[in-house]
C-alpha cells in the first residue's frame, strides 16, 4: 500500500512538472519564423540581426527592409552557388571598401563599426560577399560591356575637362582556370599551384612568357587604372605589390586570378580624368545590369511572409 502511494506521489508530480513546463513562459531568446525564401526559414533573430547592419550603413532599418535586405542576400549567395563562386574575405574586404567611399568615411571606420556591433561575422559578412560576389558575378557575364570614348569624352566635357594629377598602373590580369565542376579540394590545389607561381614571378617580360606556357592559364590583355578609380584598399594591394610582381590570388568568375604589376607612371591631368570617367561609367552599367539581373532572380523566388 505504501509502494502505491508512492508510485502515486510520483505520478502526480510528473504531471504537474509537465503542466508547469507546458504553460512557462517561452525563452527571451526565442526565435520566431517571419519569412521564408525558397524554403530557406528567416527568423526573427536574422531580422532583429539586420536591422543593426541597416543602422550602420544608414540605410532605411525597418522591418520590411531588414526583411528584404536578407532575402537578396539569401538569393544571390544561393546563385553565386551554382556557378562555384564563393566570394571570401579578400572580396569581403573590398565590398566594404566600396560601401566605405560610397558613405564618405574610410574603410577601417566600417569594418571597426561593424566589428564592435555586437553581431556575429557571419551576419555582416554575408552582406558584403553577396555585393562583391554579385558584381563578379554579373562582370563574368558581360565580359563584352565596354564605355566608348564618346562616352567619356562628353562626361569629361559636362565636368569641365580635367581633375588632379594622379598616377596610372599598367596591369595585367594572369587566370589560372577552373572548371565550374571543381571540387574543393581541386580549387584549393589550384590556389596552390597560383601561388606558388606568383613567388616565382620577378618581372613581366619573363613572367607572363612563363604564365603563357603552363596548362589552363590564361592571361589577358594589358590595362591600365589611374589610381584616384580604384577602391582604396585595391590601390594599397598594388602598391604593395610592386612593380614586377604579382598579387595574391582571389577567386574569380572562371578560376584563380591575380594581377601583373607591369608599370607604374604620372598621368595627365585629362588622362587621369578620362580613365576616373571610364571606371565610374562602367561601374555603373554593371551595378544596373546587377540590379535587373537580381529583380529577375527575386521574381522567379518563392517568398513567403508571415
Amino acid at each position: 500500500m505504501k509502494t502505491f502511494s508512492n508510485l502515486s506521489a510520483a505520478l502526480l508530480a510528473l504531471t504537474l512538472l509537465g503542466a508547469a513546463t507546458a504553460f512557462a513562459p517561452a525563452p527571451a531568446n526565442a526565435q520566431a519564423l517571419v519569412a521564408s525564401v525558397n524554403d530557406d526559414p528567416i527568423t526573427s533573430y536574422d531580422l532583429d540581426q539586420r536591422i543593426k547592419l541597416q543602422k550602420i550603413l544608414k540605410r532605411p532599418a525597418t522591418k520590411e527592409a531588414a526583411l528584404e535586405g536578407i532575402i537578396a542576400d539569401r538569393l544571390r549567395l544561393r546563385e553565386l552557388k551554382k556557378y562555384k563562386l564563393e566570394p571570401g574575405t579578400n572580396e569581403r574586404n573590398s565590398s566594404i571598401a566600396k560601401v566605405a567611399a560610397e558613405m564618405k568615411m574610410p574603410p577601417q571606420a566600417l569594418f571597426s563599426a561593424l566589428q564592435s556591433s555586437g553581431m556575429p561575422e557571419k551576419e555582416w559578412s554575408e552582406f558584403f560577399k553577396a555585393e562583391a560576389g554579385w558584381t563578379i558575378l554579373t562582370r563574368g557575364l558581360n565580359k563584352g560591356l565596354e564605355v566608348s570614348e564618346r562616352e567619356v569624352r562628353a562626361e569629361l566635357d559636362k565636368r569641365g575637362g580635367k581633375v588632379a594629377n594622379s598616377i596610372e598602373y599598367l596591369l595585367r590580369p594572369i587566370i589560372f582556370i577552373v572548371p565550374i565542376s571543381a571540387s574543393p579540394d581541386q580549387l584549393q590545389a589550384r590556389m596552390r599551384e597560383a601561388e606558388n607561381f606568383r613567388t616565382r614571378f620577378t618581372d613581366c617580360t619573363s613572367g607572363l612568357q612563363a604564365a603563357r606556357s603552363l596548362p589552363e592559364v590564361a592571361v589577358k590583355e594589358q590595362f591600365s587604372r589611374a589610381a584616384n578609380a580604384l577602391p582604396e584598399d585595391a590601390r594599397q594591394l598594388i602598391d604593395k605589390t610592386g612593380v614586377n610582381r604579382l598579387t595574391p590570388p582571389s577567386r574569380a568568375a572562371t578560376g584563380i586570378e591575380m594581377l601583373a604589376v607591369c608599370g607604374r607612371r604620372d598621368m595627365r591631368d585629362d588622362v587621369a580624368a578620362g580613365e576616373d570617367i571610364r571606371n565610374e561609367l562602367l561601374s555603373k552599367k554593371i551595378d544596373e545590369l546587377a540590379a535587373k539581373s537580381y529583380a529577375d532572380l527575386r521574381k522567379r523566388a518563392v517568398i513567403v511572409k508571415r
